[in-house]
């Protein structure tokens, strides 16, 4: 009985380290706009079962559905796991103020999951999951570069964003972008 005593405590620790280390990043609820697909859905099964319409009836349904296709381009991620942003992957470290990573932020979307985190010491935050992401799909939004974007621009549109000091040492952006290049920047 002591024997199994002995394998037991040792188990039933490390069960309990497995499942305290969560992971506190993952975003439940991602951002989105007000169209709602499901909302759409319904109005298009509407469209296609209305059977009496003329041929200009339905030119002018097709036209909708496809005006309807154009909004869902939008929302943060669509039900095929593509999100609105030029990346799926950012992480953005920064060293200021005399303090090593005075800025930390990772934000990382898979098909079925999203990860946020998003630590700014200067100003006291440190999010992760969907707080997270709600602050960071304020930043987010408002990014128009590329891949083919230089990197200078890259970096002063980061640095802005996310009010970095022109005098920050160790800068690093790791940018995963929707068509699979990876590019790291640095200041």
């Amino acid at each position: 009985m002591t024997n199994k005593m002995k394998w037991l405590f040792p188990l039933l620790f490390i069960g309990l380290i497995l499942t305290a280390c969560g992971d506190d990043d993952e975003v439940e609820n991602p951002p989105q706009n007000t169209t709602d697909n499901t909302q759409q859905e319904d109005t298009n099964n509407d469209d296609g079962n209305t059977n009496t319409e003329t041929n200009d009836n339905n030119n002018d349904d097709n036209n909708t559905e496809n005006d309807n296709d154009n909004d869902n381009d939008d929302n943060t991620s669509d039900s095929n796991g593509n999100t609105a942003y030029a990346f799926t992957g950012f992480s953005l470290e920064a060293d200021f103020d005399d303090t090593n990573d005075t800025l930390d932020v990772d934000y990382d979307h898979e098909t079925n999951e999203t990860e946020a985190s998003y630590e700014d010491k200067t100003q006291n935050i440190n999010l992760q999951g969907d707080a997270a992401m709600e602050e960071l799909d304020k930043i987010f939004s408002n990014f128009d570069f590329d891949e083919s974007t230089a990197d200078e621009d890259v970096l002063a549109a980061v640095s802005e964003a996310f009010s970095i000091p022109d005098d920050a040492k160790n800068v690093e952006l790791e940018v995963d972008f929707s068509n699979g290049t990876e590019k790291v920047y640095r200041k």
